[in-house]
């Protein structure tokens, strides 16, 4: 009686193992089967476009990449790296795509207009940058050598290059808000930004009235999301990629959202 009931009860917890196993293996595709790809992202600081907080990368293209590549089950795992390496990483293959400006190189995939346009239609999303000084007579129309010195960047800028070619010299800080308190306190010189941080001082009682913001940007940029050829994503997906971030841009209401989280 003690064999055949202990063979029962085993037999029992068998069939109860044998059903959890069968729930989990038909739930675990559910969460288990979605690809992913490593998206290199500059390390630096370019707020609200990208950022790193906390190790982790943040930022509302990396938001906008998310969402292009949501429909096609593809999770992105962000890596921030320095420019420069990071486009090292996705020559060799190491990382599948890059978020970066247009750059020319066989290894790379980009939209079709990304070099025939000032302004790609597949891009991520158009970004100015504007000249911030402090409060005077100076306006800015679009002749770089005329920018008031010295012209503050954040560190990593890749338009550095930009002003050191026309031999004006460049202060680089660690953050937008380092390099706006020093213009605050010198009351000289410039500090280049993007258009919406630029903003957001002009709102700042403790700039608003002591700054200029030129309305010419000193240049305008289109970011992409830039592949590898040696990702393993298919030309087709990819373009499908890049015309549902655009379709996303494009909606009206989709960027307000986005903006307002930062």
């Amino acid at each position: 009686m003690t064999s055949s009931s202990s063979n029962g009860n085993k037999g029992g917890t068998m069939k109860r193992y044998l059903f959890i196993f069968c729930i989990c293996f038909l739930l675990s595709p559910i969460t288990t089967w979605a690809e992913s790809i490593v998206i290199s992202v500059e390390n630096r600081e370019f707020y609200p476009f990208f950022f790193v907080e906390k190790g982790t990368a943040k930022g509302l293209l990396l938001d906008m990449v998310k969402d292009g590549l949501k429909p096609f089950d593809i999770e992105p795992i962000f890596k921030p790296l320095p420019l420069k390496r990071g486009l090292k990483m996705i020559e060799r293959g190491k990382v599948d795509a890059i978020i970066a400006p247009r750059i020319k190189n066989d290894t790379f995939l980009l939209p079709d207009d990304a070099f025939e346009k000032d302004i790609s239609s597949q891009r991520i999303l158009q970004i100015d940058s504007v000249v911030v000084t402090y409060k005077s007579d100076y306006e800015f129309l679009g002749n770089i050598k005329t920018l008031p010195t010295p012209i503050r960047l954040t560190l990593g800028d890749p338009i550095e290059s930009l002003f050191k070619s026309h031999g004006l010299s460049v202060d680089d800080g660690a953050s937008g808000e380092h390099n706006i308190k020093k213009l605050m306190r010198d009351k000289k010189g410039c500090v280049i930004t993007t258009s919406f941080k630029a903003m957001t001082w002009l709102e700042n009682p403790n700039y608003m009235s002591n700054i200029d913001v030129s309305t010419e940007p000193v240049i305008s940029r289109s970011y992409f999301l830039i592949f590898s050829k040696n990702s393993g994503q298919g030309k087709d997906k990819i373009t499908q990629v890049w015309n549902e971030i655009s379709k996303n841009r494009d909606d009206y209401i989709y960027p307000i959202k986005l903006f307002t989280a930062y």
